[in-house]
């Protein structure tokens, strides 16, 4: 147990000899912060509990609808979108609203509205954002949040395959707001998501020019390590889809070994999911395989259900060109299916359905492939329920 959690069990100890209830709840706060960086979602759930019972019992209302954020942010990590969405808009932005806190209502909002994007609801994680986020930041006059703001804006349109108003976003709206404000490293984020939007146009060489002069330099000058260490990964994502398969797998490995020296396992599982593909790209189907089970033991550990649903149907892929169709449909039926219901990404749950239905054509059970392809909805429904 590290000295910093010692120390606050000792203070908590302390604190409950001295009946002194609020210094207990705010060194329960900085407990959860540490089980919840390490990942330990439950027993970060368990403290923010014991934190929300001594909220009510002071009569808080505000640091209460503070501590059920927090706890519908473990919800919503776990892939519980409907609980998460109960609390944000019936126990965190009601109490805000009547506290007429302005700066919480806009958090809150953008919080309904992350939960809406991830469920692939993007119309109303848009009207959100523009309707009743953006404008509470302009009362505010918070040049920042209007920029964060904007940049969600456009994430959302760039997900609709609207580049050119993103860029248009990006370009005129982000990006000056931060140059306003003399933010370099939000300058930089914002190169960054306009190098994104280049990449997904195919023009890699501007893509690749603004990673390296515009992005990556401002970070080595603020000597941000992780930043330095995604950028070059983001580098070696251009270098991959161009070919260099060995120029981009030295830099992931970099980036690995850089993850690893800040202790981050989640970035590291991240980094290793990106290597497995490169890995799977050339054929070392072997070394593919035990890569994305390492990331998806780690994955499994962060309680984090998006990335858990990928890596599995990347096993599955694996699987396929290993002539394991057998094993392939089991993780796809068992892990992936379930994994993209509970996110209720539609896209994702089409695309494991239309593998399911081809690996079983494969195994000679055609009917069954045909009866998904006729009903999809309802062989959801049959495995929900199994």
């Amino acid at each position: 147990m590290k000295a910093t959690e010692e120390s606050i069990l000792e203070e908590l100890s302390e604190h409950e000899r001295s009946g002194d209830v609020r210094s207990r709840a705010v060194a329960l706060e900085r407990l959860a912060d540490i089980y919840e960086a390490r990942g330990e979602l439950d027993e970060a759930l368990r403290i923010w509990q014991e934190q929300l019972l001594i909220f009510e019992g002071l009569g808080d209302a505000g640091e209460r609808a503070v501590t059920m954020s927090r706890i519908a942010d473990i919800y919503q990590s776990r892939g519980e979108l409907d609980e998460a969405l109960r609390i944000r808009r019936e126990e965190q932005l009601p109490v805000f609203e009547k506290l007429k806190d302005v700066r919480s209502c806009a958090v809150t909002m953008g919080q309904i509205a992350g939960i809406y994007e991830t469920r692939g609801e993007l119309g109303k994680a848009l009207r959100i954002r523009q309707e009743e986020q953006l404008p509470l930041y302009k009362k505010l006059k918070d040049i920042r949040a209007c920029a964060v703001t904007m940049s969600k804006i456009a994430d959302i349109y760039q997900r609709r395959g609207n580049f050119d108003e993103a860029l248009r976003i990006r370009q005129e709206e982000q990006l000056p707001r931060f140059k306003k404000l003399k933010d370099a490293r939000g300058c930089a984020i914002a190169m960054g998501q306009i190098a994104d939007i280049y990449q997904r146009w195919g023009t890699y060489s501007e893509a690749l020019r603004i990673r390296l002069e515009e992005q990556l330099p401002v970070f080595e000058k603020l000597k941000d390590t992780r930043s330095c260490a995604v950028t070059m990964g983001q580098i070696a994502d251009i270098y991959e889809i161009r070919g260099k398969l060995d120029e981009a797998l030295r830099i992931q490995q970099e980036q690995l070994s850089v993850f690893e020296k800040l202790g981050d396992a989640r970035d590291c599982a991240f980094t290793m999911g990106k290597i497995a593909g490169i890995y799977q790209r050339r054929g070392k189907l072997n070394e593919a395989l035990r890569m994305y089970t390492e990331s998806l033991a780690e994955m499994q550990r962060q309680q984090d259900v998006r990335s858990c649903a990928y890596l599995s149907y990347q096993i599955a892929l694996v699987l396929t060109k290993k002539k394991r169709p057998a094993e392939a449909l089991e993780i796809c039926q068992k892990q992936a299916l379930p994994l993209s219901v509970r996110l209720k990404d539609r896209e994702f749950i089409s695309m494991v359905l239309s593998r399911i239905a081809k690996l079983l054509v494969r195994l000679g059970r055609a009917k069954e492939a045909a009866a998904i392809r006729k009903n999809p909805k309802k062989y959801v429904r049959d495995c929900s329920s199994q």
